[in-house]
């Protein structure tokens, strides 16, 4: 059995929302010592917004774990597709396999990835797919935009998922995140939660000091490599 290089950890926090719409879901695979990570976040406070999200990211990390991560954003899309449930999402899945050189992401929407390297620097993997975040990229405006940067331009449902790689013998730790977290936290934060030796203690940090700044939903899957 090929042995996994990495270790994880997964927390949530409701916060002052009505209900958990966010969602998450690791699998592995013994045989091959592969992992697939999922985050979600569904659009709005409301119980279907929260089954969508938990329907996407099931979905996305089991048919990750067997394939790649844009077909397993696929299988969320269809998932959603043919449930009796209209509600969307965003979404960032990851594969972290031992017998490939680079971790593979796909995503859409405001559900982000960060790394933090051997070298220490963290480095953010994905961009936002939202108003803001398009405002920013073909304008000289700089720094937040208030609600245009949670109004979502690519989602689940809606439009094409974007993929990008990471090299895996550089990095050190791998973040997977809501907007919960990645709107309420300085980088700064982010790097000292994910220096913690243990990922679940990483992600309760990170959680618990999103929601002191937030009353959203704060979701955080933390991956440790092992040297």
């Amino acid at each position: 059995m090929p042995p996994t290089p990495w270790r994880v950890g997964g927390a949530q926090r409701q916060g002052r929302r009505e209900f958990q719409a966010d969602a998450f879901t690791v699998g592995g695979d013994r045989a091959t010592g592969r992992i697939a990570a999922c985050v979600t976040d569904g659009l709005g406070d409301t119980a279907e917004a929260a089954e969508a999200a938990q329907l996407a990211a099931e979905a996305a990390a089991r048919a990750t774990l067997t394939a790649t991560p844009e077909l397993g954003c696929a299988a969320a899309r269809e998932r959603l597709a043919v449930s009796d449930n209209t509600a969307d999402a965003s979404i960032v899945t990851a594969l972290f396999d031992p017998g490939r050189s680079r971790i593979a992401i796909t995503w859409a929407g405001i559900c982000r990835a960060y790394a933090l390297t051997d070298d220490g620097d963290l480095t953010r993997a994905t961009y936002d797919h939202s108003l803001g975040e398009h405002i920013r990229r073909h304008t000289t405006q700089r720094g937040p935009l208030g609600l245009y940067d949670r109004k979502v331009t690519r989602t689940v449902a809606r439009h094409e998922f974007v993929t990008t790689s990471l090299p895996a013998q550089a990095i050190r730790s791998v973040l997977l995140c809501s907007d919960g977290v990645s709107q309420n936290l300085a980088d700064h934060v982010i790097l000292r939660a994910l220096a913690e030796p243990d990922p679940q203690d990483a992600a309760h940090i990170l959680v618990t000091a999103a929601a002191i700044h937030s009353p959203d939903n704060a979701t955080a899957v933390v991956l440790h490599h092992q040297p």
